[in-house]
């Protein structure tokens, strides 16, 4: 029973971790930063963390350090990335809300095929997905590139100004509300 518990445990340890990384992906899109940014706070609260690492024997079924000082910075990391992004942009000041104008510099659509199952190791092409994307630039002179929906790609223009409403997050980072 222990031993299955345990590895019920360690497949939600792996779930929590690999889902806190993709939040943390999908919150930094509507984030304005660099990217280093939300990393190294994460790599700060791991390396604060650091002296726990011995904790994390009972995922690794293992007492060495390594593995379990690897395991504590991806664990932890994920998940405090996660939080400190989804921080900033949910607990934003709404008082600090201001509109921008942007700068579409390029348009461009990413293409990635899709498969369906139609045996037991069989898969065949099943069409393709598309995503767009804006490339603009701020006045501050920041470039980002946007993951927009198929309309607002269809109405803007390249070359042309796009009004993007911004607040300032709980940490400092602005956050794009509205606009896209």
């Amino acid at each position: 029973m222990k031993n299955t518990f345990m590895k019920i445990l360690r497949i939600l340890m792996l779930l929590v971790s690999l889902f806190s990384g993709a939040i943390g992906y999908v919150i930094y899109e509507n984030t304005l930063s660099e990217w280093w940014i939300p990393v190294g706070v994460a790599l700060m609260i791991a390396a604060a963390t650091f002296p726990f690492y011995k904790k994390w024997s009972w995922l690794t079924t293992d007492d060495s350090k390594i593995l379990n000082f690897l395991c504590h910075l991806i664990c932890v990391g994920t998940m405090s990335y996660a939080l400190f992004l989804a921080g900033n942009y949910w607990l934003v000041d709404p008082a600090s809300t201001q509109e921008e104008e942007v700068v579409v510099q390029k348009k461009y659509v990413e293409k990635h095929k899709k498969t369906r199952r139609v045996g037991r190791r069989r898969y065949v092409a099943d069409g393709v997905r598309k995503e767009y994307y804006m490339e603009v630039t701020f006045a501050n002179g920041t470039v980002k590139a946007l993951h927009v929906s198929l309309s607002t790609y269809n109405k803007t223009r390249q070359g042309a100004t796009k009004t993007l409403t911004l607040q300032k997050g709980f940490f400092g980072l602005p956050v794009i509300t509205k606009g896209l």
